[in-house]
């Protein structure tokens, strides 16, 4: 089974404890193929070029062991800087959290914002299905029409992934919406990495034909 876990966190984040090596070798010791480092965009600052450089370091380093790709977690509460879609542009792709949120941006504000990211986005932190009953929009339609992937959260403090797991009603929804499905274990600390629960999700994506980013 090919595994892909596309959201963590390292030092970079004001609540991550580990380096980014230390994550990446965790997720080399539990199997994963892809893993995405996904640092707080708030916590970066005005450092994202010297993040961006370091992970590219440890894509070279790793190389022969797990893909590496360098993400980045945009906070949506409230709207972020003006500046990222450039600062980001070299990115292999950025996650918008909680946009189901009622203190976050506006949606269709952010639709705008995001045609400005020329790298891959993602929604994380979000239930899609409450977000496009809050707007009253086919959200699925929306997001593919923008080019925007959905993420499964498996940090096991978002009752939206637990739902889909067993929903097939929405697993139908999704497949023949045709967007793309990451997962994330939104790790901040190795000890307490879900790795049951990371395979788990890739499996039933993969059973589903649901396709990754």
């Amino acid at each position: 089974m090919y595994v892909v876990d596309l959201h963590n966190h390292t030092k970079f984040s004001y609540d991550g404890s580990n380096t980014p090596e230390e994550i990446i070798e965790n997720a080399i010791h539990a199997g994963v193929n892809v893993i995405g480092i996904t640092d707080h965009q708030f916590t970066i600052g005005n450092n994202l070029s010297a993040y961006y450089e370091y992970i590219q370091r440890c894509k070279i380093k790793y190389s022969d062991k797990i893909k590496i790709l360098c993400g980045l977690e945009i906070g949506t509460r409230p709207a972020p800087p003006e500046a990222l879609p450039k600062a980001t542009e070299m990115f292999d792709y950025v996650l918008f959290e909680c946009l189901d949120d009622t203190r976050a941006m506006d949606f269709y504000e952010f639709i705008e914002w995001r045609r400005l990211f020329k790298c891959k986005a993602g929604l994380a932190h979000t239930d899609i299905f409450k977000l496009g009953e809050m707007y009253g929009l086919d959200i699925i339609k929306v997001l593919r029409n923008n080019n925007i992937f959905w993420e499964l959260n498996t940090s096991g403090n978002y009752m939206y992934y637990y739902d889909f797991l067993t929903n097939e009603k929405k697993q139908q929804l999704i497949r023949d919406g045709k967007i793309p499905v990451s997962i994330g274990s939104d790790t901040h600390c190795i000890a307490e990495y879900r790795k049951k629960q990371i395979r788990r999700a890739n499996e039933l994506l993969q059973k589903l034909n649901i396709p990754l980013p």
